[in-house]
């Protein structure tokens, strides 16, 4: 039977209000884009990039490289972005095009929420509280996962009541389709959608129903798979990471303390609107009576998130959509006459909120000196990186060099740097600030003042101070530029540039660079045995160019021996050679040190390594001290005890064009389940170092092929 005509149009009124409420949103996203000009920040920028470089695989139909650029971060969002880049090339503005796309259809999947659980009024109430909370509209002016995880979230949750605990096939496909997208748009989204996907599921009943649930997880698996499948390994590890781990870095408080559990209550007002959070307050007490479970699974995450170290207010907004649900129960359990009442309340919070927000206007809006809203407003300010990555590529003609960007503040970072050289594809890679000596760094930016979160200004001054402390340093990267900033600060580029040298001769300085030479790897070895270097040298040395370093040792133990608790390997028959290489011929000739500046290439010509001393190394390394050893005939047989079943493989070794070592795998076994030939490499990739290794060194590295026998590893023969 069809929809009676009165409905109709009641549905269609509830709808329109729905998307004025959007379009008002929309209008002033529209606005603060116009004026904004600061830069984005740390996610912001690194997704941005990744949209960037997801437009041009896909322009050169390269699924492979889409799919392989982040190894945290799903293609989902980004790649939408990048679809959009050809047709609106700005800096941002093609980014939050799809994020104001995923609010639209957050909204629509709330108010059918709402419209569900507290009649079409308190849809359209749950979808104005999600979409005016100040988080919501903070988040929306920025291409940021959560607004769009959210839309997921709603979305998943609509279809999943649709299936009416999957009776309905069709239904129950969308549902499957929906959840995979959900996961390529954050891997948290199972969290959001567990606890009702769990409530629904206790209540499927008949076969017929239970193959349809069936048919939707593997409908799930078959759209998530592709990006999953290489990472499924490795995702926990970063997971627990990022929770826990880099949380204790940031500062905060223990999992479970009196400061942590406080986090989000006493955020939430803020995030969410301090009306809102009464009126939810309200109606889970209300969906309580009514028995409206499905809304209490809905908001069930929190409790998650309640236990987790790390703390950020935009791991709630998914939850913002049910919350929005929530209160509409209780606008809807209103007094007729209190509901009109609310209504115009809501409205002008609404309002208030929103200006506020966007325009910091008014700046504050705090209750006992609690803050209520969220104000981001535009900046008009230029923080200068066209002007800096414009000198650097000027001075560099154009070759590929390598930036340190010492500093990592919200505008001038690491992060913001790199997007901005992948947007307009110039030929410079972006560091972070160098810890020890500037190897491979050819071009440093640095910035006074303010460089950023307490757990990075320390690596930030430290390069400040040395080069302060350091004249030799500071000669060899002499300032090209200075730029002021606008919150007053000034950044100070610097190029490596060692035209002339000192004032000695080839030989001396060559003694002097043995001498420093010898004291330096008394930071990385000891127990030494028959330890000889060799300097193949001209003229050039006079400005730290080395044709030819060689190293050898009978035997060493070698580490990082400045680290607390250094992992230790010792090596026999050792020959390290380095071509091309680049030092500070000032710091040799007036201080006696070896200052590395740079390699054009190192390689690992002989070594010897036991077996026994292999496996103790390995107990030694962060994160592979439950990993196993036993040596072969040309291979070795490796076990890596992870939470879950362990995984062991037989591995040899190979030589690789991008990578100092191939490590090709065969026998792989997941707990006692073998792994399919066509599946190996997505399993040992998230356990193969190499290229990581290859990664993370500033210049090209090789090792000559290696012999694996059941007593020792050898390198070179």
């Amino acid at each position: 039977m069809g929809r009676s005509a009165p409905g109709v149009a009641r549905h269609g009124r509830e709808w329109a209000l729905v998307a004025g409420v959007f379009a008002v949103v929309l209008g002033v996203a529209i606005v603060w884009l116009s004026i904004d000009r600061h830069p984005p920040e740390w996610d912001h920028a690194n997704h941005l990039e990744h949209a960037v470089n997801c437009a041009r695989d896909l322009a050169a139909g390269d699924l492979r490289a889409t799919l392989g650029h982040s190894s945290f971060y799903p293609p989902l969002v980004p790649c939408a972005a990048g679809l959009v880049l050809p047709w609106w090339p700005s800096d941002v503005a093609f980014g939050e095009v799809v994020i104001l796309a995923f609010l639209g259809a957050g909204m629509a999947a709330t108010y059918l929420l709402g419209r569900r659980f507290a009649g079409g009024a308190g849809g359209v109430v749950a979808a104005t509280l999600f979409a005016t909370a100040p988080f919501t509209l903070n988040q929306a002016l920025r291409f940021q996962l959560e607004v769009p995880l959210a839309a997921m979230v709603a979305l998943f949750l609509v279809a999943l009541l649709a299936t009416d605990r999957f009776v309905h096939r069709g239904w129950a496909i969308v549902t499957g389709v929906v959840f995979g997208l959900g996961m390529l748009t954050k891997p948290p989204f199972c969290v959001y959608v567990g606890p009702a996907c769990l409530l629904v599921l206790v209540g499927v009943r008949g076969r017929a129903a239970w193959r349809h649930a069936t048919l939707a997880g593997l409908v799930a698996a078959v759209v998530a798979l592709p990006w999953y499948g290489p990472r499924l390994l490795g995702l926990p590890q970063q997971l627990q990471n990022r929770s826990f781990k880099q949380a204790l870095e940031a500062g905060f408080p223990e999992p479970l303390s009196p400061a942590s559990l406080a986090y989000y209550p006493l955020n939430f007002p803020r995030a969410f609107g301090v009306v809102a959070v009464l009126l939810l307050v309200l109606g889970l007490v209300v969906a309580i009576r009514r028995r409206q479970w499905f809304v209490l699974a809905g908001l069930a995450p929190f409790l998650v998130f309640l236990a987790l170290q790390n703390k950020q207010a935009r791991y709630l907004l998914p939850l913002f959509p049910m919350a929005g649900v929530a209160a509409a129960v209780a606008y809807a359990a209103l007094p007729r006459g209190l509901r009109r009442a609310s209504v115009v309340a809501l409205a002008l919070v609404a309002a208030l909120q929103i200006s506020s927000t966007a325009f910091a206007r008014p700046a504050v809006v705090a209750i006992a000196g609690l803050p209520l809203t969220d104000p981001a407003p535009p900046l008009g300010a230029d923080w200068q990186h066209r002007r800096i990555l414009d000198l650097i590529q000027r001075d560099s003609d154009g070759v590929t060099k390598t930036v340190s960007i010492t500093a990592n503040h919200s505008q001038f970072s690491p992060s913001n740097f790199r997007y901005y050289t992948v947007r307009d594809a110039r030929p410079l890679r972006i560091g972070r600030a160098w810890d020890g000596e500037p190897v491979g760094v050819e071009y440093m930016v640095l910035k006074t003042g303010d460089v950023g979160p307490p757990w990075t200004a320390e690596k930030s001054r430290r390069v400040a101070e040395r080069l302060a402390a350091d004249p030799a340093l500071a000669r060899a990267f002499p300032v090209i530029g200075e730029f002021a900033l606008p919150d007053g600060s000034t950044a100070t580029v610097r190029a490596r540039r060692i035209k002339t040298g000192p004032a000695t001769t080839p030989d001396a300085l060559a003694r002097a660079l043995e001498a420093g030479l010898l004291a330096r790897l008394q930071e990385v070895t000891r127990d030494v045995e028959g330890l000889g270097v060799r300097l193949e040298y001209d003229a050039s040395i006079l400005t730290g160019r080395i044709k030819r370093l060689e190293i050898s040792v009978a035997a060493a133990t070698i580490g990082e021996l400045r680290r607390r608790a250094p992992a230790l390997l010792r090596v026999h028959d050792l020959r390290l050679v380095v071509d091309d290489a680049l030092v500070n011929p000032w710091s040799a000739a007036e201080h006696g040190r070896f200052d590395p500046l740079d390699a054009g290439r190192v390689t690992v010509a002989r070594a010897t390594i036991d077996g026994a001393d292999l496996q103790r190394f390995l107990g030694q390394v962060k994160g592979l001290g439950r990993t196993s050893l036993a040596l072969g005939a040309g291979y070795a047989d490796v076990r890596f005890e992870i939470p879950g079943p362990d995984v062991s493989a037989r591995v040899r070794f190979g030589e690789a064009a991008d990578r100092p070592v191939a490590v090709i795998a065969e026998r792989v076994w997941i707990g006692k389940v073998p792994v399919p030939s066509p599946l190996v490499n997505w399993v040992i990739r998230n356990f193969d170092p190499s290229r990581g290794i290859a990664a993370r060194l500033p210049f090209p590295a090789v090792v000559a092929p290696v012999t694996v026998t059941p007593a020792a590893v050898q390198v070179g023969g």
